[in-house]
């Protein structure tokens, strides 16, 4: 008699199949064209920027949110395409009515295609701290990135990668990715061009905008960025189960990543939509007195303020205030430079009565008094061309009239307003290409305004800063000799640009009538 031995069935490895799956499609996506050309896009015009000596003072934080939307439009955008064409490679070969001899089913291979996003998500990762590290290593950056900012801009390459897969399931087009793309960015667009859009807006789109447009102490941000995180995680986890089950996968395991991943969700949004109050409030109280989170340094007997994050600053600061004392005959008084925010929604415009801007520099003159620095020259929370200007044009404006330039106008003329302007170009680089900008967009009178501090500036009429200009293309040395020799005489209060013409030697511009003429000046 023959006995017969039953041998229990091989186990099939399921996982193994997926695993190799992912890795061989990894590096596709990672080779593939449209994600070496985000790359080169990415870094190349940075790196061009960057040995020429742009953007030396970076602010980190924001560099950090502004670098989401250009990830988004490169490496995002890419690798959705990509991982679409990815995931129909075997319809458009005509080969997927094979699928059904193989052991790996429809739902793992999906789960396969969607881990291998990892790597080029790893990509991002390491390319966007490369240039948050680079920017860090300047002398002059500013403040530090937020964790959940940086690590937001790969999880958004992510999200648009399941976002490419789950697409192929439902439609077998390649057209449709690319649809999806533009898509999503004008949903972007819209958002970022549509003025503040309320929270609950924010909290549901793929970026969280910067607002206020401009850099301030970390202290005084609300900005929402782990909650926003912890959102595009959710929706990305929500839609990876979606594809998921669009495949075939069922079961407990799958039914518990659904319910987290949608718990991520709503916990994300939740967290985003109510303001920080505490931060608002202080916020409101660093406007009217920013003295408490001021740090302050002493550079050639001038005193400069600035918030914790913005202390490097500082010699830059004193650089510009040395360029434009460099031709004076005196050093003159020691002055105070005191870095200041706008009020809330400052930044969305309004107009206001000249008694108005009077009322608002008084308080702050008041508050400069108190803090023991008297009329002191305030600077905004952005360092360029433009701010340099207007920080040379204060200065100025400061040591030639002895008053403050925040007294609601900044308005100087005659023989001293075509002083503040060549003071302000003779000083050469930076500071000249930022009067230069100021010039290209005048109408009327040249304003010479932060950028950030927008209801503070000097301005001088046009007709009256065309001979300081004039003078610029003078040798600065035979230039500062002149001036040196007339400074009593150019600084005169009643001096004309008429004056200033003809002792320094430059043509006059022809006066607009005299109900055309500016009211309310300095001089």
């Amino acid at each position: 008699m023959t006995a017969l031995l039953e041998r229990p069935a091989p186990v099939v490895d399921h996982r193994g199949p997926m695993l190799a799956l992912a890795r061989v499609e990894s590096v596709r996506l990672v080779r593939h064209p449209l994600v070496l050309a985000a790359s080169v896009l990415f870094l190349g015009p940075w790196l061009f920027f960057l040995a020429r000596g742009d953007d030396r003072y970076p602010g980190l934080r924001d560099a950090a949110l502004e670098l989401q939307f250009l990830v988004l439009l490169l490496f995002g955008s890419a690798v959705m395409v990509a991982a679409n064409l990815g995931a129909l490679r075997a319809h458009r070969h005509h080969v997927d009515e094979f699928f059904g001899v193989l052991t790996m089913s429809r739902a793992r291979r999906t789960a396969g295609l969607l881990l291998a996003l990892l790597p080029t998500g790893g990509l991002v990762t390491v390319l966007v701290l490369l240039r948050l590290g680079v920017s860090a290593a300047l002398p002059g950056a500013a403040g530090r990135p937020q964790w959940a900012e940086v690590l937001t801009s790969p999880a958004l390459v992510l999200l648009l990668g399941v976002i490419g897969i789950g697409l192929a399931g439902l439609v077998r087009s390649v057209v449709v990715a690319p649809v999806g793309v533009l898509g999503i960015l004008v949903l972007v667009l819209i958002g970022g061009v549509a003025g503040t859009p309320a929270r609950p807006l924010m909290a549901v789109l793929p970026l969280i905008f910067r607002t206020p447009p401009y850099a301030l102490p970390a202290e005084l941000v609300d900005r929402p960025s782990t909650g926003h995180l912890v959102y595009v995680v959710g929706v990305t986890a929500v839609l990876a189960v979606a594809a998921l089950v669009r495949a075939g996968a069922r079961g407990v395991p799958v039914s518990v990543a659904g319910g987290l991943a949608g718990a991520l969700v709503v916990a994300g949004v939740a967290v985003q939509v109510p303001a920080n109050t505490d931060v608002v409030r202080a916020r409101a109280a660093a406007v009217a007195a920013p003295a408490p989170l001021h740090t302050c340094r002493t550079v050639d007997g001038s005193t400069y303020c600035a918030f914790d994050d913005f202390t490097p600053w500082i010699d830059a600061w004193a650089e510009t205030v040395r360029a434009v004392r460099r031709p004076m005959p005196s050093a003159g008084p020691a002055l105070f430079v005191r870095q200041r925010i706008p009020v809330d929604g400052e930044w969305l415009g309004s107009s206001s009565s000249l008694e108005e801007l009077q009322a608002e520099a008084a308080v702050r003159r008041d508050d400069d008094r108190t803090a023991g620095m008297p009329d002191a020259v305030p600077i905004g929370t952005e360092w360029s061309d433009r701010a340099a200007a207007a920080l040379a044009a204060a200065v100025a404006f400061r040591l030639i009239t002895g008053a403050s330039p925040d007294n609601g106008s900044g308005l100087v003329c005659g023989a001293r307003g075509a002083l503040v302007v060549w003071l302000v170009g003779q000083a050469g680089g930076h500071i000249a290409a930022g009067l230069r900008e100021a010039d290209k967009f005048s109408w009327g009178s040249l304003s010479l305004g932060d950028p950030v501090l927008t209801r503070i500036g000097v301005s001088v009429p046009d007709s009256d800063a065309a001979s300081g200009l004039a003078l610029l293309k003078r040798p600065v040395g035979e230039a500062t000799t002149l001036v040196r020799q007339h400074w009593a005489a150019l600084t005169d209060p009643t001096a004309g640009v008429d004056r200033f013409a003809a002792l320094l030697g430059v043509p006059v511009a022809a006066q607009p009538p005299p109900e055309e003429r500016t009211v309310g000046c300095a001089s």
